[in-house]
């Protein structure tokens, strides 16, 4: 297969979960054997390889291309340093076009228009995480482009209406999970000695930073309900941001924070809770139907109780066979599962499915889906 160029208009090494996801693409591309480059944004903070900050087994080759850095600047200098990133992307690869150098690019939708374009100097395979409104630019660039992902099936079916998509042209990829962080034998009470935690109480945890779309306005009603031994720890935040964004000011004893922590000390977490939650809110479009989490697939390799809410996106992957599903938005109902979930008989064996059903959501093999449709986009025509 040709070289890739992956662009994405992202600031590269970063701790959200974005920068994670495609840390971990590139390296499973590389590890393909697929002669990859990164290309994004120069930032300030680059300070270490991506194979050091996500502790990669390999080196990701990156094209930092100069831009003004004005992306913390609101809306207004997000755009232009956008535009700036577009138009030298584009310049740098119709140069390599014009060398004979033979690729395709792939993309990944970090903002509305940086990638419109790509399509007039190769073939371009995009990564969409969210459906997209159609708009003029929208239109030319679906119109145009080779191979669209979608991260579930709920998106795919949005844009092949509202672009009309051949069903062969846009395939249903989920987020993935690294199972080499899982494989250590290390148990729940050593867990709990290394994080400094209490050894007797039950454990319920949440992982993620806090964004208002998540639903988190629940968590606080639910775990004043929950009997006082059974604690809720939220890694990801602190109280005062919690507060600041959910406008909930009553917080119970036992729902505890700690702030946003390495990825590399996540399995540590997971690993010392007694159930694992996640939410998700009917209240939002993003959330209740267009997600996939890359935390779901962590949480289904850690072989623990899932507790989630049962939105449509959540349930593209979930089934009350392999988790404890609750009512979005209901406070009751999340804490009766909650309790379900730490009691119920048949929770190993719910563990079990979930365990078994992650093996196919590997980044590994996440890539290995995504090149054999590459190449079956591309059979029989010339590469750019």
């Amino acid at each position: 297969m040709p070289k890739i160029y992956y662009v994405a208009n992202a600031r590269m090494p970063n701790e959200k979960a974005h920068g994670i996801q495609i840390a971990k693409m590139c390296e499973a591309f590389l590890t393909s054997g697929v002669d990859l480059t990164l290309v994004v944004p120069a930032r300030k903070n680059t300070i270490c390889t991506l194979k050091e900050f996500y502790g990669l087994s390999t080196t990701v080759p990156i094209l930092r291309i100069p831009v003004p850095d004005l992306y913390l600047w609101g809306p207004v200098g997000f755009a232009v340093s956008s535009l700036f990133f577009m138009f030298f992307v584009e310049l740098y690869l119709a140069y390599k076009k014009i060398m004979g150098e033979r690729f395709f690019i792939y993309t990944i939708d970090m903002d509305n228009f940086s990638y419109a374009f790509l399509p007039l100097v190769g073939k371009t395979f995009t990564e969409m995480h969210t459906p997209k409104t159609p708009s003029l630019l929208q239109r030319f660039f679906f119109a145009t482009v080779s191979g669209v992902v979608a991260t579930n099936g709920l998106i795919l079916r949005r844009f092949v209406d509202d672009y009309s998509l051949p069903s062969t042209q846009i395939i249903s990829e989920p987020n993935g999970v690294d199972m080499k962080q899982f494989a250590s034998e290390i148990t729940q009470a050593e867990a709990r000695v290394k994080l400094s935690l209490p050894g007797a109480e039950k454990i319920v945890l949440y992982i993620g930073r806090f964004y208002r779309w998540k639903g988190l306005d629940i968590l606080a009603p639910a775990c004043a309900k929950l009997p006082p031994e059974v604690k809720c720890y939220v890694v990801g935040g602190t109280k005062e941001s919690f507060i600041e964004m959910t406008g909930v000011t009553k917080i119970p004893n036992n729902l505890i924070f700690i702030d946003a922590r390495p990825p590399s000390e996540i399995p540590l977490w997971l690993q010392a809770a007694d159930a694992l939650l996640l939410l998700g809110t009917a209240k939002n479009e993003d959330s209740n139907r267009y997600t996939s989490p890359m935390k779901l697939f962590e949480y289904m390799a850690a072989k623990k109780p899932i507790v989630a809410s049962a939105t449509p996106a959540v349930s593209d992957v979930l089934t009350r066979e392999d988790a404890f599903l609750f009512v979005p938005d209901d406070t009751l109902s999340l804490v009766n599962t909650i309790e379900k979930a730490l009691l119920a008989i048949d929770a190993p064996e719910r563990v079990r499915r979930a365990q078994n059903k992650v093996r196919a959501y590997t980044w590994d093999l996440r890539a290995k889906r995504i090149l054999s449709f590459i190449a079956s986009q591309t059979k029989g025509a010339r590469t750019q």
